[in-house]
């Protein structure tokens, strides 16, 4: 058995998964609004388990992060 000087490499933990009622209450947003938003392409589309509709937290959070980038790199005019 060789020793290796590499640590092992340790598993990525996963992001927490939303359902479509906590991504519409995290969101302000209605359900038929977030369907219509995936529907269109302008929201990542879920993952079907069974009957029920998830998003990752990390997929959301992204989405969020890129619709507010302009938003939040805004910065007032000096005069």
């Amino acid at each position: 058995m060789s020793t290796s000087s590499h640590a092992a490499a340790q598993p990525t933990p996963l992001s927490a998964l939303l359902g479509k009622k906590k991504v519409c209450e995290q969101l302000a947003l209605s359900e038929r609004t977030l369907e219509n938003m995936v529907r269109a392409n302008a929201f990542p589309p879920p993952v079907r388990v069974g009957k029920c509709v998830y998003w990752s937290e990390l997929a959301v959070r992204r989405w969020q992060e890129q619709k507010f980038a302009a938003q939040e790199a805004w910065l007032p005019r000096v005069r």
